[in-house]
């Protein structure tokens, strides 16, 4: 019974699944920044190299947050949420075409689905991945 209550919901799984798509998302675009492939992006090195390294470290930012999100980690929850919340406002801010609302969709869709099922990972006497190693 207990080993029934440790398996996640789905939308909690489809949402792990968007992270990953998300990190993805991000690591084709530093790619692509960083080969100077992007048309709307400057010639400048600097700037591309700039915002090449920040997609990276975005994709690997969220590639971390799932692996600890898969261990029900609380403090990483909280992270991914705001993580998510910053880059969806950033999406928003600038040029907002259909390719913009796409990325969006990508970046709200985990956030939503993390907040609604947040007894997930908020429920009280919730054992931390430390303890149930050693148990």
């Amino acid at each position: 019974m207990e080993q029934e209550s440790q398996k996640p919901p789905p939308t909690i799984l489809v949402a792990h699944v968007f992270l990953l798509l998300d990190a993805l998302l991000w690591l084709g675009f530093g790619i692509i920044v960083g080969a100077g492939a992007h048309p709307a992006i400057p010639d400048a090195a600097i700037v591309r190299w700039t915002m090449a390294v920040l997609a990276f470290l975005a994709a690997a930012s969220l590639l971390a947050l799932f692996f600890l999100l898969r261990r029900r980690s609380r403090p990483a929850f909280w992270l991914v949420l705001g993580l998510l919340a910053v880059i969806s406002v950033l999406t928003v801010t600038d040029e907002f075409g259909a390719a913009d609302l796409i990325v969006l969709l990508l970046h709200v869709a985990p956030l939503a689905l993390l907040l609604w099922r947040r007894g997930w990972y908020l429920q009280p006497g919730l054992a931390s991945p430390e303890n149930q190693r050693t148990g």
